[in-house]
């Protein structure tokens, strides 16, 4: 019987990342001792080069097989470690002396949409009393893009060679606030949005850490899609949108009094811990009744893990 070896690679590449999480959730091993597997990672090259020395034969399923065992093991055991292991991969290098800076401030006299595109450093953003916004941007190599008008701000890392690290700190105002949104890779970003009333906060990251803070705010509508990467995400209200995870980890905390009702796409490399929160499951929904502010999600995860309230919180 032939082996097809990319079937046979995402087959052994799931398993352990299913397992390893698995045994986490079940006490039978310490999610701390996990933090820092990803230190062997060289492991997946040695598996890829015995595939390739082997070429064509049978035996270079061997290869195959190894290298995607250590790989899911190494993915498995970052989700379920919930460890800062994407913020730290994502750092890309430490900002250099000569960085140069960018200091910008403005008003915005209509509901504004923030729109952040990363590559490689961090954004931050904090909301603040007023109509009044302010911006720092220190950048190595190419100075990222700045568009500003009064009803929005854009910083966008340009397309291309030269761009380096990036570091931005974002002073958004409460009263003039309407939409965020955020596209990184390998970046990290926190948003704190206490006190704004958003209509919409979308973000889509790839290889990075996101923190979203939504205590004390109110966000309409949400959708947050990480791939390869690790999401902390707090909602304090009515809330709608959508939740994706694509082999990385995403916390969700809520109000004690909210009522839920999550619609979860049933993947077998897919945890959630729903059933441990007090949830009740009817096919693929999740609901809990709660005397506050509804909360409607659709979940989607694959090679992943979906967290309600983890213990410490979403900080």
């Amino acid at each position: 019987m032939r082996i097809r070896r990319g079937l046979l690679f995402a087959g052994m590449f799931l398993i352990p990342v299913g397992v390893m999480t698995l045994l986490v959730r079940a006490g039978t091993i310490d999610a701390g001792s996990l933090a820092d597997a990803w230190r062997y990672w060289p492991l997946i090259l040695i598996g890829f080069g015995i595939a390739l020395l082997l070429g064509r034969s049978r035996a270079a399923s061997v290869g195959t097989a190894v290298a995607a065992l250590v790989l899911g093991v190494l993915v498995g055991s970052a989700i379920a470690s919930g460890g800062d292991w994407i913020g730290t991969f994502s750092q890309c290098g430490t900002t250099n002396a000569d960085s140069e800076q960018i200091t910008r401030s403005g008003t915005f006299t209509e509901a504004a949409t923030i729109d952040l595109k990363l590559r490689c450093g961090t954004a931050t953003l904090t909301t603040g009393p007023g109509d009044g916004w302010g911006l720092q941007a220190r950048y190595e190599g190419v100075a990222p893009t700045i568009y500003e008008a009064a009803d929005r701000l854009q910083v966008q890392v340009p397309d291309g060679s030269g761009v380096r690290r990036n570091d931005w700190t974002i002073t958004a105002p409460t009263d003039r606030f309407g939409v965020l949104r955020v596209a990184s890779n390998a970046a990290t970003g926190s948003f704190i949005l206490a006190g704004a009333t958003l209509q919409g906060v979308t973000v889509q990251a790839n290889a990075g850490d996101i923190l979203v803070d939504g205590a004390g705010a109110t966000i309409a509508d949400v959708d947050v899609d990480i791939n390869a990467g690790r999401a902390r995400v707090t909602l304090a209200g009515t809330s709608q949108g959508r939740l994706q995870v694509n082999a990385g980890a995403i916390d969700l905390c809520v109000p004690p009094d909210a009522n839920l009702h999550f619609d979860v796409a049933d993947q077998l490399t897919f945890v959630t811990n729903l059933a441990d929160r007090g949830l009740r499951q009817n096919g693929t929904t999740w609901t809990r009744s709660g005397s506050g502010g509804t909360i409607s999600l659709r979940i989607e995860g694959n090679a992943a893990s979906f967290t309600l309230d983890p213990d410490g919180g979403c900080r």
